[in-house]
C-alpha cells in the first residue's frame, strides 16, 4: 500500500517537475521561446485552467488577479504535499540516508510554499524565501522578481529528486545482490553439512 502511494507521488512529481523545468526554460530564452516574455510566468494551458478554477471555487468573491493569486499558491502547496507523502511513504519502505536527504529538502520546500500560501491570504501577497520575502519587485525589475522565483521552485523540484532516485537504485542494487548470493549460500552450507556427514561416518 504504502509503496503504491509512494509510486504514484514520484510518478506525479516527474510531471510537476516538468512543468517548472519547461517554465524555467521559457523564461531563459525570454522573448526567443515565442511564448511570452521573461516579465511573466509561463504555465501549460491546463495548469492555468486549473489555477483559474481553483481560485473561483475556493474564493468566489475575490476579483480575477487574487483567485489566479490563491489559486497559484493553493495547487502549489498541495503539489508539494502530494510529493512529500510520497517521500515519506518510500522512507518508510526503504531506510535510506539518501532519501531521508529528499524528505529534509522537499520538507523545507513545503514550507516555503505553506509561508507563501498563507501570506498570500492574509497580507495579500506571497512572502517567503523565493520572494525575497515579498521585496524581489523592489529590489529588481519584473523580469527579476519572475526569474528569481521561477528560478529558485526549479532548484528546489529537482533536488529532492536524485536523493530518492539514488537511495531507490542503491535499495534495489541490495536486493539483487541478495537474490543472487542466496543460492550460492544455500549450495555453501548444503556442502559443508556433506562433509561433516562423510567426516563423522
Amino acid at each position: 500500500m504504502l509503496a503504491g502511494i509512494a509510486g504514484v507521488g514520484l510518478a506525479f512529481q516527474v510531471g510537476h517537475f516538468a512543468e517548472h523545468a519547461f517554465q524555467f526554460a521559457v523564461w531563459i530564452l525570454g522573448d526567443l521561446s515565442n511564448i511570452c516574455g521573461r516579465n511573466t510566468p509561463w504555465m501549460s494551458p491546463w495548469v492555468t485552467e486549473m489555477v483559474r478554477r481553483t481560485g473561483t471555487i475556493m474564493f468566489p468573491t475575490a476579483d480575477a488577479p487574487r483567485q489566479m493569486m490563491m489559486g497559484m499558491e493553493v495547487l502549489h502547496l498541495t503539489g508539494n504535499g502530494i510529493f512529500l507523502t510520497s517521500l515519506g511513504c518510500l522512507y518508510y519502505c526503504v531506510r535510506s540516508r539518501w532519501i531521508r536527504w529528499a524528505l529534509y529538502i522537499e520538507g523545507f520546500h513545503l514550507y516555503e510554499h505553506l509561508t507563501l500560501t498563507l501570506t498570500a491570504y492574509f497580507v495579500g501577497k506571497p512572502i517567503g524565501l523565493s520572494t525575497l520575502f515579498g521585496g524581489s519587485g523592489v529590489i529588481g525589475n519584473p523580469e527579476f522578481a519572475v526569474g528569481y522565483r521561477v528560478t529558485w521552485h526549479f532548484a528546489m523540484n529537482l533536488l529532492p529528486m536524485p536523493f530518492a532516485m539514488i537511495g531507490l537504485m542503491e535499495h534495489m542494487s541490495r536486493k539483487a545482490g541478495l537474490a543472487q548470493a542466496g543460492p550460492s549460500v544455500d549450495l555453501a552450507v548444503g556442502t559443508h553439512h556433506r562433509e561433516v556427514r562423510v567426516v563423522e561416518s
